[in-house]
């Protein structure tokens, strides 16, 4: 999947003819010299950004923080606030039964079992600041292996292409001075997505009480979603950007009336908001919106699955459906209950974070009930 998106954004570079060139800065030294991009790269992107009035926190020029910043949490830390949220953010309930038939020869029989729902926390999410910045200490070592730290050629590459053009114009970073056609409340989040380390210990407490809870199926610390890996989305709305939803001023928000975060449209990093912690909830939606669906178009692994016999993933992420998707906050507030996005109109001081980084646990509702035969022949609730 991943190869087949890359191939359709690079046919849609390809199609905006010269609108993608690269920087002036890059014909005086020598290609093959990694270093050389991401310096020259750097210094472009800063430049531009400094041409703005006002202080502008540059997006991509935060690599000296890759050998001194620790990240807020662990993911010991993460493994022991799920596990003592469990009780809570389950939510478990018996839904109905199963019934199962068996044949051999020329005999059939019929046996029971009890279908059950309950949450599972399948994902970590984290929104930040910065590149080089990540929150969850060891998603800093993923995200370097994946090669999706800040100064990856990949990533300064695709900065260089579009600053080139004076896109931070329309979208980039966030300035203080609240002059005539300067955009003040825009701001810019990275997010990135892990499988829970907690399901480790998650899933053999389901295995051990025989069907009576469903276990789940991501893969502990595994890259789901990086966005610096999707930085042509991500950073730049492509395709999204050209979606008439994404234009359509009122249509799909996040929340409604007077306590609406923002449109979930496009799904990228950039937004117009002034409070940080809406920030980082609404980019945090929206990457798991598409996270959660198929054949999207951003660089990820889906988790969305298909219904078998005697287990029932959720849908896709729909903020009106509680099954398909709630969170529980690890930082800055260690909480010990899940709950539907968006939060109030004035979420609690307790929430907000002084470096604007958040993380969260995604857990959703899964059905299922425990294999008695071949075939499933019937099942209720």
């Amino acid at each position: 999947m991943r190869t087949f998106i890359s191939l359709v954004f690079l046919v849609l570079i390809g199609s905006a003819g010269n609108a993608f060139a690269y920087p002036s800065e890059w014909t005086n030294y020598d290609p093959g010299d990694l270093d050389a991009v991401r310096d020259a790269t750097i210094t472009d992107t800063q430049n531009r950004l400094e041409e703005r009035e006002g202080q502008v926190e540059c997006i991509a020029c935060h690599g000296e923080l890759n050998d001194t910043y620790d990240g807020v949490i662990d993911t010991f830390e993460i493994v022991d606030q799920t596990m003592s949220a469990a009780l809570s953010c389950m939510d478990w309930e018996i839904r109905g039964a199963c019934i199962w038939m068996t044949c051999a020869a020329f005999v059939c029989w019929v046996d029971t079992s009890i279908k059950v729902k309950n949450f599972v926390p399948d994902l970590v999410v984290q929104s930040y600041d910065r590149a080089a910045g990540e929150p969850w200490t060891e998603s800093q070592d993923i995200n370097q292996i994946s090669m999706a730290e800040n100064d990856s050629s990949w990533v300064t590459t695709m900065i260089g292409w579009v600053t080139n053009h004076n896109v931070d114009k329309v979208e980039g970073g966030r300035s203080n001075e609240a002059t005539r056609y300067d955009h003040v409340n825009l701001d810019f989040k990275l997010v990135d997505s892990y499988g829970n380390p907690a399901l480790v210990a998650y899933n053999t407490l389901a295995q051990g009480l025989f069907g009576m809870v469903c276990a789940g199926r991501t893969f502990p610390f595994y890259p789901y979603f990086i966005s610096n890996l999707d930085s042509i989305a991500w950073r730049w709305h492509l395709p999204e950007f050209f979606y008439p939803i994404s234009w359509a001023v009122g249509m799909d928000r996040l929340g409604s009336g007077h306590n609406s975060y923002g449109g979930v449209f496009p799904r990228s990093g950039f937004l117009t908001q002034a409070d940080g912690l809406k920030s980082g909830v609404l980019t945090a939606f929206r990457a798991m919106h598409f996270v959660t669906r198929p054949n999207e178009p951003h660089l990820y692994f889906t988790i969305g699955q298909p219904s078998e016999d005697g287990y029932w993933p959720p849908g896709p992420l729909n903020q009106n459906d509680k099954d398909t998707g709630v969170f529980q906050m690890l930082y800055p507030q260690d909480e010990s209950s899940c709950q539907k996005f968006p939060y109030g109109a004035t979420p609690s001081m307790s929430k907000r974070s002084d470096d604007d980084s958040y993380v969260w646990n995604f857990w959703r509702a899964y059905k299922c009930c425990q294999r008695r035969g071949s075939s499933l022949i019937w099942h209720s609730g």
